[in-house]
C-alpha cells in the first residue's frame, strides 16, 4: 500500500512541485520534480505583487494542479516564502490559489523557513555543528546548530534577486558596486553575534548552492555526479567569485554548470557565501541538495520531534535503499551479522586494528551488497557499485559513499583497481586497502549464506600462530555453502597472512 503526496514550494525565484511516495513502512521516495522560474521578487512593485507576477503564479499553480490530478495525488502541502510574505496582497494571492485550484498554501515566517532548511540538513547529513544558509530570490535564512540542536535562526529580507537589483548595475559589475554589496552584507550579518568566529562548516542550501557545486565540478572534472555533501574550501569559493565577477553576463551564461536563468543573479549569491565564510571563520562550504521542501516533508512524515542523530539518519537511508532495490532483508542482515562477527574476532585476534568508521562502513556495505541484483543477476558487483556510488545515501560524504560501494561490490583486485582509478580525485591512497580487507569480509559472509537461507548460524575464528581455523556452525554438515567456500577462503588466507582451514559443525553441538 502506497500513499502519494505533493509538496509545493512557492519561492521568490522559483516555484517547485515535488511528488513523493510513502510506502507501508513509512519510507519516502521522490517520484517527480517540476520547477518553474517565476522571479516573483522582481514583480514586487511598491510592496505589492504586480499583475504580471500574479498571473504567472496562477498559471503555474494551475499547471501544478493538473500534474497532481494526473498522478492522482490528493494530499498536498503548499508553502510560500519571502515574495508572498513581503507582498501586501500576498494573502489575496493565497486565497485566489485555493479558490481556483483547491491547493491550500501556507505563508511561512522567515524563522520557519530557516528551521525547515536546518531540518533538511539534520535528516540527511552527519554534521554535529554548522551554519546553514539558504539564499532565495527575496530572502536569506541563516541558522546555527551545535550538537545537532538548533541554537539560533534568522531571516534577512534580501535575496539574490533583490541584492542584484540594489547593488549590481553594470555588466560586469564595477569594483565599487561589489564593495558596496560586500559592505552591506557584512553590516547585516554582524547583527548576529552568534555568527562570528564559529570556525565550523557553512552548509549552503538552494539553487545558488547547487549551481556553485556544478560549476566547480565541471571545471575540475569531478568524477562523481552528486551534489549533496559536495565540499568546497573557503578559498575555492572566493576564487570562483573573483573569476565570475570579471565576466559579462553573456559569458557567464556559457559557464559549464551554471544555469542560464541564474547567470544574472549568481554573483549576489556567491558574495553571500564568501562573506559568510569570512565572518564566521568557516574553512569549508558544504552543499546540501536538500532544503526547505524536504524539511517540510520530513516534518509531515516523521513529526516535529527532535531531529535524528547521525546513526539514525544512516540507518533510515540504508533501510530506504534496501526497500527501493528489493534487497532480501533476512539475507542482508545475516550477512551483516556474520561480517561484523568476523571483523570483531579479527580485531580481538590482533589481525585487524579497530576503527569505528570502518565497522560502520562494513555494516552498511554488508546490508547493501545485493543492491545490484535488482538490475539483473549478471554483473551484480558492477551494478551494486554503480547504484551505491550514484544514488544518494544519507549521512555519508562522497568519499564514504564510494568506500561503501567498493566494499559492497568487492569481487577481485582488478575491479577494485578500476574503481579506485575512476575516482582518484576523491579517494585517498589508503582507501584501496580498506576496501579490500573489508570487502573480503563481505564476500566471505555472503558465501556463508549463498543460498540466502541462513543455514550457517554462526562462525568462530581460532587464530593461531601458524594458521587460522574457521569454525562454521550450520544446520547440517552437508551444505552447498561449504562446497563454495574454497575460493573465498583462499582470499581470506592471503589477507590474514596465514593459512585458513574450515571446520564444519552442527549448530546443535556448539556450546
Amino acid at each position: 500500500m502506497h500513499n502519494d503526496m505533493g509538496v509545493i514550494d512557492l519561492g521568490s525565484n522559483t516555484a517547485r512541485l515535488v511528488i513523493y511516495q510513502q510506502d507501508a513502512q513509512g519510507l519516502v521516495y521522490e517520484l517527480d520534480n517540476i520547477k518553474r522560474g517565476l522571479r516573483l521578487s522582481s514583480h514586487l512593485q511598491d510592496g505589492r505583487l504586480d499583475p504580471a507576477g500574479w498571473e504567472k503564479t496562477m498559471a503555474c499553480m494551475r499547471q501544478f494542479r493538473d500534474i497532481l490530478a494526473a498522478h492522482q495525488v490528493s494530499k498536498v502541502i503548499g508553502v510560500a516564502t519571502a515574495a508572498v510574505r513581503q507582498a501586501e496582497n500576498g494573502g489575496e494571492l493565497i486565497k485566489s490559489i485555493e479558490a481556483e485550484t483547491g491547493i491550500t498554501m501556507r505563508v511561512l515566517s522567515g524563522e520557519e523557513e530557516a528551521r525547515y532548511g536546518y531540518l533538511a540538513v539534520m535528516h540527511t547529513m552527519n554534521l554535529s555543528e554548522g551554519i546553514t544558509v539558504d539564499i532565495g530570490g527575496g530572502s536569506t535564512e541563516l541558522t546555527y546548530f551545535a550538537d545537532r540542536k538548533l541554537q539560533h535562526c534568522v531571516s534577512f529580507p534580501f535575496g539574490i534577486v533583490t541584492l542584484t537589483r540594489l547593488f549590481l548595475h553594470q555588466d560586469p559589475p564595477a569594483p565599487g558596486e561589489v564593495t558596496s554589496l560586500r559592505d552591506f552584507l557584512i553590516t547585516q550579518f554582524q547583527t548576529c553575534d552568534w555568527l562570528r568566529d564559529k570556525a565550523c562548516p557553512v552548509i549552503a542550501i538552494g539553487g545558488t548552492a547547487r549551481n556553485l557545486a556544478k560549476m566547480h565540478q565541471r571545471s575540475t572534472g569531478y568524477s562523481l555526479g552528486s551534489l549533496h555533501h559536495y565540499q568546497l574550501s573557503a578559498d575555492t569559493v572566493q576564487n570562483i567569485l573573483a573569476a565570475t565577477l570579471s565576466l559579462p553576463l553573456e559569458e557567464r551564461k556559457q559557464l559549464p554548470g551554471l544555469s542560464k536563468d541564474r547567470a544574472d543573479v549568481i554573483l549576489s549569491g556567491l558574495s553571500v557565501f564568501d562573506t559568510l565564510l569570512t565572518l564566521s571563520g568557516g574553512k569549508e562550504l558544504i552543499v546540501s541538495n536538500k532544503g526547505l521542501r524536504d524539511g517540510v516533508l520530513y516534518e509531515a512524515v516523521w513529526g516535529p520531534a527532535l531531529p535524528p542523530d547521525a546513526t539514525a539518519v544512516r540507518k533510515r537511508s540504508i533501510e530506504q535503499f534496501m526497500q527501493r532495490y528489493r534487497i532480501d532483508k533476512k539475507h542482508a542482515e545475516h550477512v551483516r551479522d556474520l561480517a561484523l562477527s568476523l571483523f570483531d574476532q579479527l580485531v580481538d585476534g590482533g589481525i585487524l586494528p579497530y576503527s569505528d568508521a570502518e565497522r560502520d562502513f562494513l555494516e552498511a556495505a554488508a546490508l547493501l551488497h545485493d543492491a545490484g541484483r535488482s538490475i539483473n543477476v549478471y554483473e551484480v558487483s558492477e551494478h551494486t557499485f554503480y547504484l551505491l556510488s550514484n544514488v544518494l545515501l544519507w549521512g555519508y560524504t562522497h568519499r564514504q559513499r564510494l568506500l561503501i560501494a567498493m566494499i559492497a561490490s568487492y569481487k577481485n583486485n582488478k575491479l577494485l583497481l578500476q574503481q579506485v582509478a575512476t575516482h582518484a580525485d576523491i579517494l585517498s591512497k589508503s582507501d584501496k586497502g580498506t576496501a579490500e580487507k573489508l570487502g573480503m569480509l563481505v564476500q566471505l559472509a555472503r558465501s556463508l549464506d549463498r543460498t540466502m537461507m541462513q543455514q550457517i548460524k554462526q562462525v568462530q575464528l581460532e587464530i593461531g600462530e601458524k594458521e587460522t581455523l574457521l569454525h562454521c556452525y550450520g544446520t547440517k554438515p552437508s551444505l552447498i555453502e561449504y562446497d563454495l567456500l574454497e575460493e573465498t577462503v583462499q582470499k581470506a588466507a592471503k589477507a590474514w597472512k596465514k593459512p585458513v582451514r574450515v571446520f564444519v559443525h552442527s549448530s546443535l553441538t556448539h556450546s
